[in-house]
């Protein structure tokens, strides 16, 4: 399964991506793994923070989604998968923390950009690589800018580079850079420490915290794979 859960004790779990190939890259089916298991983790009365980080040296890759779809509705039930993780995150009511080591590309950007504390390592990568594969990343769009200006993450869809995690802080998208290797144990201290606050207390302020900044817009999610969808079945019906 590319998608593991460890409980490392005092109320702290901690997600892996364990994908696929070098990259670490997750398929379609490992996204609905991880949305399910988001969804107990919401339900896990002793849970109090979450971890989410990724195999080895590499956080992710990113999304690797199905072949060969034709149809509007078959591409738009595959990117949902995708919605259906947001949605999962967004709906817990314990602090997500993200340590990513190596590259975050695409979904894995998008991961760190909505958890409630990234950390990443100082030589950590990250990318919005989908246009260099003529796909607009709508999703990310319909979040991304509640955290880095618009001028900025344009540029950054536009062009694909890839940025450290100093830029990445600088944009936002990060709350604290460590040494190589030493992500997930400072993602656990950090976890650690939330853990011992109230639950009802520390729940509110996420919910509230997510609601005021506006990180989750259903309705433009939607809209984004509505887009996507079209697009995407017209470009393999013209081919």
């Amino acid at each position: 399964m590319a998608i593991e859960i460890d409980a490392r004790g005092k109320g702290v779990s901690v997600i892996t991506l364990a994908g696929h190939d070098a990259g670490n890259f997750v398929y379609t089916q490992d996204l609905l793994d991880l949305a399910a298991v988001l969804t107990i983790c919401a339900s896990d009365k002793d849970l109090r923070a979450l971890v989410i980080t990724g195999r080895g040296n590499t956080f992710c890759g990113g999304r690797i989604g199905a072949k060969g779809l034709t149809r509007a509705s078959e591409v738009a039930e595959d990117l949902n998968a995708i919605l259906k993780v947001n949605s999962a995150l967004n709906a817990l009511s314990v602090p997500l923390i993200v340590a990513v080591e190596g590259h975050a590309f695409g979904f894995a950007f998008g991961i760190t950009t909505q958890a409630d504390y990234a950390i990443a390592a100082e030589d950590a990568v990250f990318s919005l690589p989908e246009m260099s594969h003529g796909l607009p990343p709508l999703i990310v769009f319909s979040y991304l800018f509640r955290f880095v200006p618009y001028k900025r993450a344009f540029e950054l869809a536009v062009t694909s580079r890839q940025i450290s995690a100093k830029e990445a802080a600088d944009a936002g998208i990060l709350t604290e850079i460590v040494p190589t290797g030493t992500s997930l144990k400072r993602a656990i201290e950090v976890a650690a420490k939330m853990a011992v606050f109230d639950p009802k207390a520390l729940g509110l302020l996420r919910k509230f915290g997510r609601e005021a900044a506006d990180v989750h817009s259903r309705s433009k999610s939607e809209h984004a794979v509505a887009l996507m969808s079209v697009m995407l079945a017209e470009r393999t019906a013209a081919h």
